[in-house]
């Protein structure tokens, strides 16, 4: 069996008859590749597949994809701006203890310190507060890495590489599957500049492209697991 990926370029329109293995006798069909990928479960793995390997199919759904990614990423800026107040709340909390009484001891000091210095942390780890409009091109700029990204040269694309008898996940892309990309490239992509990138995309860009790989592989199994069976 071929790659699933290059499987799914056969749902596109094409003049091409791929469906015929030797002697005339089917091999896999168009039919059972559409039938396969209804099989795997709906959600950002399936529409990520779709997205990367038949456009034309995810063109007819964009919104699924859509809704996909605001639900990847929803919880994750949820999360911050909790743990965001509750840094300022704990400086706030700090500083009005330094004056309850009147007098300033230096434990209070050092407290209001930590929480001031906690405060900068947790701001330095949220993302911009432009995420949200920017995440569609984000998105956009993840899918098309996943689709075109070279092979990793450490396990040739299949995130897999053999260790005695042992079969592992490949050390250099971790499982990925994925060549290297710069962060020149990637700044493009978004259409930064890359010491903007660096400075304040990078993480974004980084967490987006680690799930959304995660879930494109999953959905990848689910399709070569009915592929098998329909063989």
């Amino acid at each position: 069996m071929g790659n699933v990926r290059e499987l799914m370029a056969r749902l596109g329109p094409s003049t091409v008859k791929f469906d015929t293995g030797r002697g005339g006798m089917p091999d896999l069909t168009n039919q059972d590749i559409a039938a396969a990928l209804g099989m795997v479960p709906a959600g950002l793995g399936r529409e990520l597949l779709e997205a990367c390997w038949w456009p034309d199919g995810a063109a007819l759904r964009r919104h699924r994809l859509r809704d996909a990614v605001i639900a990847l990423v929803t919880p994750e800026l949820r999360r911050q701006q909790r743990k965001l107040a509750d840094a300022r709340t704990d400086l706030g909390l700090a500083e009005v203890c330094m004056g309850w009484a009147g007098v300033v001891t230096a434990e209070q000091r050092a407290e209001r310190d930590r929480a001031a210095h906690r405060l900068v942390q947790v701001k330095a780890q949220c993302w911009p507060i432009s995420t949200l409009e920017s995440l569609p091109t984000l998105a956009a700029a993840v899918i098309g890495e996943i689709a075109k990204c070279p092979h990793c040269q450490g396990c040739e694309g299949r995130g897999e590489t053999m260790s005695g008898e042992l079969l592992k996940i490949c050390k250099v892309c971790r499982g990925s599957g994925l060549g290297a990309v710069s962060d020149r490239r990637r700044a493009v992509a978004i259409g930064r500049d890359e010491a903007a990138y660096r400075r304040t995309w990078k993480p974004v860009f980084e967490w987006l492209l680690t799930r959304m790989v995660e879930a494109e592989q999953e959905a990848a199994w689910h399709m070569r697991s009915a592929l098998g069976q329909a063989a």
